[in-house]
């Protein structure tokens, strides 16, 4: 089966400024049903309706549900990589220590996921199901790895002797869970607040930073 045949892989890119808007809509549309009523409520006639465009307007791009969800999860991960590239272009505009940094990092990441809770919540459930959903998370989670292990190269003496390869996947998938967790279990106890600093400690101890004032005196 080639990948155009796919029922969850768009039919084709918009080029124009008209058919961009279009597609903006029905994404947009997609979102907004996901997010109110929830996954069984949406289906392709609901979402073009609610974006104001014909159904075989949203055929011409979006082949099914499944594809209008694909869609919605690209968006996803692109927005979550632009807020980590700001959190580590402002810290490098204005240095921060360690500790501050991490807190900065997680600190926008939680944010991200908070931000727009119920479709995040959506997203976490429904779209490891697709055929391509993996591939949608494993290559967001590929760019934050690259600005993470980025990150710990560039403070290497400051840590404990550890694979950086293995620190990265290790940081990366652990706050990630965490923050997926926050936002679909809603624990009383773990607030945005608890859990930002929680995860700095994690973070810092893990990489063996325990006194920022003499990393190099930790074991290697």
């Amino acid at each position: 089966m080639s990948r155009n045949s796919r029922s969850d892989t768009p039919r084709k890119q918009p080029r124009q400024a008209r058919a961009q808007a279009t597609v903006e809509a029905i994404i947009r549309a997609t979102a907004h049903i996901l997010r109110t009523k929830g996954w069984d409520a949406c289906n392709t006639n609901a979402v073009a309706k609610r974006a104001g465009v014909s159904i075989g307007s949203l055929y011409q791009y979006f082949p099914s549900k499944d594809a209008l969800l694909a869609a919605l999860a690209e968006r996803h991960a692109e927005a979550g990589n632009k807020v980590l590239f700001d959190a580590v272009t402002a810290t490098r505009e204005a240095p921060l220590s360690l500790r501050d940094t991490v807190k900065h990092y997680i600190g926008a990441l939680i944010a991200l996921h908070a931000h727009d809770p119920e479709l995040h919540r959506v997203l976490v459930e429904q779209v490891p199901r697709l055929k391509g959903g993996l591939e949608v998370v494993r290559r967001g989670s590929t760019q934050a790895a690259t600005l993470v292990r980025a990150w710990l190269e560039s403070h290497r003496e400051q840590f404990r002797h550890i694979d950086l390869d293995v620190a990265t996947y290790m940081l990366v998938t652990s706050v990630e869970a965490l923050a997926h967790l926050q936002v679909l279990e809603k624990p009383k106890q773990l607030t945005r607040e608890v859990l930002v600093t929680e995860l700095a400690e994690f973070v810092l101890r893990y990489l063996g930073v325990r006194d920022e004032s003499s990393p190099k005196n930790h074991a290697r």
